[in-house]
């Protein structure tokens, strides 16, 4: 799980408050409901699922300075999505945080190599 990370702008708001912010991606995720988050001075980092199936969730991250979301992807063959055990998981054993706190990290091309108990690493260049 997890491992290869993407990050995918895909949505650029007028507000960079929170709650405008969080209203606006829950509209365009067909109503996936926010189910946890993380607050930094520059971004948030939030999960949603659809509700009634737990195991239908995904990462976003609104970077409050662009007031852009980004989708956050990565190549685990999780195609269903992730649950909120998921989600902790990621947090505590994965340094996704250092990222987060810094999300202008999220724009580098090829991405991000989050493993277990390492610091994040930016991916090589695919050839």
């Amino acid at each position: 799980m997890f491992g290869h990370m993407k990050a995918q702008p895909i949505l650029t708001l007028e507000s960079s408050s929170p709650d405008p912010a969080i209203a606006a991606l829950v509209a365009i995720t067909e109503n996936a409901q926010p189910v946890r988050w993380i607050e930094f001075p520059a971004s948030i980092l939030l999960f949603v699922s659809v509700q009634g199936d737990p195991e239908s969730g995904a990462f976003y991250v609104f970077d409050r300075r662009t007031r852009t979301w980004f989708w956050i992807d990565f190549d685990d063959l999780q195609y269903g999505g992730y649950s909120l055990s998921d989600f902790d998981l990621l947090v505590q054993e994965y340094d996704i945080l250092s990222l987060v706190e810094h999300p202008g990290l999220l724009r580098v091309i090829p991405g991000w190599i989050l493993e277990p108990g390492r610091p994040a690493e930016m991916a090589l260049p695919s050839k």
